[in-house]
């Protein structure tokens, strides 16, 4: 465990259409272009979420077992197959409209479409 944070710095581009924040316990189960894969093919509503749901039922698979199965574990020992995992989705294609954004970020990111969910095995339940 380190409290050195993974960073990477990206030079935001026209074509950039959204951002995914996300703990490590998203990256353990999925890969960059399986989690861009996702947020391209579904409603951003709920993305977050849906991206959650996806990286326990890699885990699920890892251990052959079913999602159901592995949501039925006791919370505490569910640690064990699959580590806490936060999301946060920030969509950046939703400044077209704005005066003077002719291409550029938004600098107050508040009226940004953003998706967040947390989800920690140990004391939530998680119903799709």
């Amino acid at each position: 465990m380190s409290a050195e944070p993974s960073i990477l710095i990206h030079k935001l581009r026209p074509q950039d259409l959204f951002i995914v924040f996300a703990s490590d316990g998203l990256w353990e189960q999925l890969s960059d272009d399986a989690v861009v894969e996702i947020v391209h093919k579904n409603p951003r509503n709920g993305i977050a979420k849906r991206l959650i749901r996806a990286a326990i039922e890699v885990a699920a698979k890892k251990r052959e077992m079913r999602y159901d199965d592995i949501m039925r574990i006791e919370k505490g020992v569910r640690r064990h197959f699959h580590d806490d995992i936060t999301v946060v989705v920030v969509y950046l294609d939703n400044n077209q409209g704005w005066p003077n954004g002719g291409g550029r970020i938004q600098e107050d990111i508040t009226t940004t479409p953003i998706d967040i969910f947390t989800f920690n095995s140990d004391n939530a339940d998680f119903s799709p």
